[in-house]
């Protein structure tokens, strides 16, 4: 399977642009730019990606099991997460994030951790 092998990533080792304040840390605010750790892809997402995600998945079931086996609990907050293909190497990839309910209408999202699997090779 391509992607046998699914690395943790801190979020600030893959993405730039986020905020860190006195209760939160790596709070998405407008957009962030996320970099594969694979191929130096970058892609650019903005508050309503992690607004949308709902935490459904794009991956096969089996891939998306083995995802949800390393994807870290976070009891204290509504977790969900994001899952996507990278454009250019096709990394399994999933960005855990926190949603954090500051209105009835408005939430704030704190990204953890991105999980990659393994892209194609290069050639």
């Amino acid at each position: 399977m391509r992607s046998a092998t699914i690395d943790h990533f801190d979020a600030r080792a893959v993405f730039r642009g986020l905020l860190d304040g006195d209760d939160y840390r790596n709070r998405v605010a407008g957009a962030c730019i996320y970099r594969c750790p694979r191929c130096d892809h970058r892609i650019r997402f903005r508050w309503r990606s992690f607004y949308q995600a709902n935490s459904r998945s794009v991956f096969k079931r089996q891939l998306q099991r083995i995802f949800d086996d390393l994807t870290p609990s976070l009891p204290a907050d509504e977790q969900g997460f994001l899952d996507f293909y990278c454009p250019t190497c096709s990394a399994p990839t999933r960005i855990v994030f926190g949603a954090h309910d500051y209105t009835k209408i408005a939430y704030h999202f704190d990204i953890y951790a991105a999980l990659v699997g393994e892209g194609k090779p290069d050639k």
